[in-house]
């Protein structure tokens, strides 16, 4: 049913049934299943409630944000399946989500939690922020285990000062592509940013302390992941590539 009001959704998966044993297969659920099997459409017993076209649909499983994905504004019914989950919810822009920071089980309480007030917002927020602050390619494989515990420790300890330092400089607009997440997702966008390092974590010394204007800049998610292909462009390239 449309409420023709923006309103965010966190749907909790079941888990322990046929593709999603584990977070893992969950995940591979979304990469491959959910677009190659079904064409997108995520079947459920029932029809989401309260959801509108363009909303965002966050998965969670276990505790764990794994996925979102923009609701297409279209529920198609299909009895000709053979389980009970015969109502395909039609996605777009799905993304596989890696998030390192459990949900507050309050949040997770009934199976469909609509993102109406500050506290849900914010808990969703948080998990997403904090899933996107370090890429895997930034740290070493040749690492000591003891300092890759390191580099998680200032993950949360540390580096939440130099970065909120740079975006006090220059704001929560892509440096690259001027993506804002506000303005494309409304109040739960807000203050929302990948923060790139500069100077890859992996050749950066114990000793060194980070300048969060010339070390750091915020980029949106996109950018990001081009900045850490092999061989990849420097920032001021592929702003240039952009123009």
């Amino acid at each position: 049913m449309s409420t023709g009001e923006q309103m965010d959704i966190l749907f909790r998966l079941s888990q322990n049934i046929e593709g999603f044993q584990d977070i893992e297969e969950t995940k591979e659920f979304f990469k491959e299943v959910l677009p190659n099997r079904d064409d997108n459409y995520f079947y459920n017993v029932n029809r989401l409630k309260k959801v509108d076209l363009n909303d965002t649909i966050y998965f969670a499983y276990a505790g764990y944000i794994v996925a979102e994905a923009i609701f297409a504004g279209e529920i198609i019914e299909n009895f000709e399946r053979d389980e009970k989950y015969n109502f395909g919810h039609k996605l777009t822009n799905i993304q596989v989500i890696e998030s390192s920071d459990k949900l507050d089980l309050k949040i997770l309480s009934s199976r469909t939690t609509y993102l109406n007030t500050e506290e849900k917002i914010d808990a969703v927020k948080k998990a997403l922020l904090l899933s996107s602050d370090i890429y895997p390619d930034e740290v070493d494989s040749s690492l000591s285990e003891g300092t890759k515990t390191k580099v998680f420790v200032n993950r949360f300890e540390r580096n939440p000062k130099v970065r909120q330092a740079c975006l006090e400089h220059y704001g929560y607009n892509c440096q690259i592509c001027y993506f804002n997440f506000e303005y494309k997702y409304g109040k739960i966008g807000k203050d929302s940013i990948h923060v790139h390092h500069i100077v890859p974590i992996s050749e950066i010394g114990t000793n060194y302390k980070v300048n969060p204007i010339k070390d750091l800049i915020p980029v949106c998610p996109n950018c990001h992941l081009i900045l850490h292909k092999k061989n990849a462009p420097t920032v001021e390239e592929l702003k240039a590539q952009l123009k």
